[in-house]
């Protein structure tokens, strides 16, 4: 799954190398040293994106995306890389869990900087590594599990999305392509061209 995301993110990035015969590996790659935003903070985006697992008491997040100025966060037309690591009130992580099946993890790994992985082979738990910056906010000794069910119903994302819980400290670290609100209504086109929104199922959050 991981690996067919960052096949698509790769798809891209090779488009770009194509229009520049004599760009390199390395002259991409000093690009996205460039592009890479480094540890954001803002909580807002994030409750944007991610309100659906309840309220977040903190967020940090690092995101990637090709041509985009370091500072801005991406619109939906664009493809880009957001990890996140998203801080919930007391019991939530347990709340989301009650009642669905989850399957134990193996821990994150950690990438040596911020830049993003493309090209490498990815395992099917993991994107690759985190991005450094997060390490110190991603519990160490965590019981990490997984819960695919909840992936699409908590988040909005195209063609890639990936939760781990910690129960024990309520984080929920997350890796997605493209994430959006889901509670927004989408535009659809059926078979004669004309164009209708789709509005999401309700989600109730457990309290």
């Amino acid at each position: 799954m991981l690996v067919s995301a960052f096949l698509v993110l790769g798809a891209t990035l090779g488009a770009l190398a194509a229009c520049d015969p004599e760009s390199t590996v390395f002259d991409k790659q000093a690009e996205y040293a460039a592009q890479t935003t480094g540890l954001r903070t803002e909580l807002e985006p994030m409750v944007r994106r991610f309100h659906r697992f309840g309220e977040l008491e903190s967020a940090q997040w690092v995101t990637h995306a090709p041509g985009v100025h370091p500072r801005s966060l991406p619109n939906q037309d664009q493809p880009y890389v957001l990890y996140a690591v998203l801080h919930l009130k007391p019991g939530q992580v347990k709340r989301l869990l009650d009642g669905r099946r989850s399957d134990p993890v193996a821990a994150p790994t950690f990438a040596a900087d911020d830049l993003p992985a493309y090209g490498l082979p990815l395992p099917d738990d993991l994107p690759g590594g985190l991005p450094a910056s997060l390490a110190p906010y991603v519990p160490t000794n965590a019981a990490w599990v997984a819960a695919p069910e909840l992936n699409e119903v908590l988040v909005k994302a195209w063609p890639e999305v990936t939760v781990w819980f910690d129960p024990a400290s309520d984080t929920a670290v997350v890796f997605s392509i493209n994430p959006g609100d889901p509670d927004e209504a989408k535009e659809k086109v059926d078979t004669h061209g004309q164009t209708f929104l789709v509005t999401p199922s309700p989600f109730v959050l457990p309290s």
